[in-house]
């Protein structure tokens, strides 16, 4: 279905034109992504990607948009349906190193969004990202899976865990990110249970 006031066709322009900047972002690096150089990928002219999009700020929301979208549709309905908070923090590791493995361009897409705009639209799906896992460590404590600890400074270790493996991954393409996954589990695990 077409998004309210656009034909499938703008819909479909603006879909290969977010395709495109993903794909210059994460070969060209945020700096030489031009509108210019994504406009060359599509075999578009420039002022239609201005048409469709406005400015390259409007251009690179709707990219950080596209980019969680993918990632919370491939995470979210695994990890809400786990039966323990355990369970769920074991499937976070999981789901987020498997978008990582699966959507690598969209991922080294977002890390240069990230690293060049820093107050950019990434910036409050942090917060998100931080006050989720809150949520599953707090249903966690509540259960008494978990031990007593402050929520936020263990999110902020969680989510640093993970916010390290891209740039492992350009270094080591061939990253064992399941493996991988499997060992951060493990250590929050470890890091989370009540003492017996």
């Amino acid at each position: 279905m077409a998004s309210v006031g656009r034909t499938f066709t703008e819909d479909a322009r603006r879909a290969q034109i977010i395709d495109c900047t993903i794909r210059a972002l994460a070969t060209l690096g945020y700096r030489q992504a031009s509108m210019a150089k994504v406009a060359q990928l599509a075999r578009i002219t420039p002022g239609l990607i201005s048409y469709h999009f406005g400015s390259k700020d409007e251009l690179i929301a709707a990219v950080v948009a596209y980019v969680v979208k993918l990632a919370t549709d491939l995470m979210v309905p695994r990890i809400t349906a786990q039966k323990t908070a355990s369970d769920a923090l074991r499937v976070y590791f999981e789901t987020n190193l498997e978008f990582m493995r699966l959507h690598r361009e969209p991922l080294l897409a977002l890390v240069e969004i990230i690293t060049h705009d820093r107050n950019g639209p990434y910036s409050k799906q942090q917060e998100t990202a931080l006050t989720d896992i809150e949520k599953v460590l707090a249903w966690g404590q509540h259960t008494g899976e978990f031990r007593d600890f402050p929520l936020r400074p263990m999110a902020i270790a969680i989510r640093g865990a993970v916010d390290a493996v891209p740039g492992h991954l350009l270094n080591d393409p061939d990253l064992d990110l399941r493996g991988l996954a499997v060992e951060l589990s493990t250590v929050f695990s470890l890091a989370t249970r009540r003492a017996p």
